[in-house]
């Protein structure tokens, strides 16, 4: 049984509710995904570094054996909107919802909910830019590993040098996490500016909006962090 075959059988477990399956295997399917090919090797710098436009990137991923993931969905969820952004918006990754809409990163309630966020401190989503740490959608909709972030690295960091932000707003732990390049507790980071000293571009935590959506009483704080971001961007 090949990898994406193990991927559909574990999808549907999930949809059976046969969850012990997936308790127990768990852990040595991340052992099968670490012992695959050197991804390190499979995206030579030089070559990823002669793209030079998104266009050019999302042929590249494409061509690319960057995870079993990518067969077992219907789009690759890169980015969204303006390619000169000044403010870039990073989610985490794309849930079965966004996997139906082609041209959609986030789904219907979060994005309406996003825009009405940032129409507050006056931005503009659809004149900036939105993009994904994990390009694929998961079996499930479960978070995704370390190991399927790691190989979206190389990747996830060239469309920020591409697009070229001036400030970044990062949605959630998972981006904010891929954005610093270690694992970082939100709470702890939310209402500061960040930065990635290999970045140099500074990024502002903000929760998700799914997590307002299943949480309403923490939009209170949000708007905290809005207000933040406002006064750094004015």
């Amino acid at each position: 049984m090949n990898n994406l075959e193990k991927i559909v059988l574990l999808n549907w477990y999930i949809d059976e509710n046969i969850n012990f399956v997936l308790e127990n295997n768990q852990k040595k399917y991340v052992l099968e995904e670490r012992s695959g090919i050197d991804h390190d090797k499979a995206h030579k710098k030089n070559d990823l570094e002669d793209v030079k436009t998104v266009r050019g990137l999302m042929e590249y991923i494409d061509q690319c054996d960057v995870s079993d993931l990518k067969i077992y969905s219907k789009h690759t969820h890169l980015h969204q909107g303006s390619l000169h952004p000044e403010i870039l918006i990073v989610n985490d990754f794309p849930n079965s919802e966004e996997e139906d809409q082609s041209n959609n990163i986030l789904a219907d309630d979060c994005k309406n909910l996003l825009v009405k966020m940032l129409g507050a401190i006056n931005v503009v989503l659809e004149e900036n830019a939105i993009i994904n740490t994990f390009f694929w959608r998961t079996p499930g909709d479960r978070r995704p590993t370390l190991n399927e972030i790691d190989k979206c690295k190389p990747f996830f960091h060239k469309i920020i040098e591409l697009l070229a932000p001036k400030y970044i707003i990062s949605l959630g732990d998972l981006a904010l996490s891929a954005l610093m390049g270690r694992e970082v507790n939100f709470i702890d980071s939310r209402g500061k500016v960040l930065n990635n000293e290999k970045m140099n571009i500074p990024i502002f935590p903000l929760f998700h909006p799914k997590a307002l959506i299943k949480q309403p009483s923490l939009k209170r704080l949000a708007w905290e962090d809005l207000k933040i971001i406002a006064n750094e961007i004015r």
